[in-house]
């Protein structure tokens, strides 16, 4: 289980790495909207940390996330399951921001790598998300897991994810 309480620091995951596409700030040109993923202890589920995922959306685009690589048997179907809780403020009948989640042999480098699982604001509090995939490993042994959200609203946002298992 991730949990995020050992301090590593604000931004050191361990074997976690937050990661992006996010679109440039047409107010701030060459540089992207404003974004970040640091560990947090206003907000957990349990303990005293979880992960803070902001993203400035007013441009209706971005995705963020957390992800690793893991150890897999090679050259074979696995399954692997994510499970993981989101906080959010409040909850909306807007779709906000999609929560993503996607399990792989190579990293994931755009949205489009991702699934959506479900939306942010579909409850005030916490709220549990899964994903499964059926992955075909390669002779690296090797797979990659990252949890996010994806802008769906032109507007700012914060979220906290915590308590992420993997299977």
């Amino acid at each position: 289980i991730e949990d995020f309480e050992q301090n590593l620091g604000e931004t050191n995951f361990g074997e976690w790495n937050a990661n992006k596409e996010v679109p440039i700030d047409p107010n701030n040109p060459g540089y992207p909207v404003q974004w970040h993923i640091r560990r947090a202890s206003n907000v957990s589920r349990s303990g005293t940390y979880s992960a803070e995922f902001f993203i400035d959306g007013k441009q209706d685009d971005g995705t963020i996330w957390l992800e690793r690589k893991l150890s897999v048997e090679k050259n074979t179907q696995i399954r692997i399951t994510i499970s993981l809780w989101l906080y959010s403020e409040q909850e909306s009948f807007n779709a906000i921001a999609g929560v993503v989640a996607c399990a792989r042999i190579t990293k994931p480098t755009v949205e489009e790598d991702f699934a959506v699982i479900g939306y942010a604001n579909e409850a005030t509090g916490w709220k549990n998300y899964s994903y499964v995939a059926d992955v075909s490993t390669n002779s690296t042994g090797e797979a990659y897991v990252a949890v996010g959200i994806t802008v769906r609203w032109e507007t700012t946002m914060t979220y906290y994810i915590d308590d992420i298992v993997i299977e």
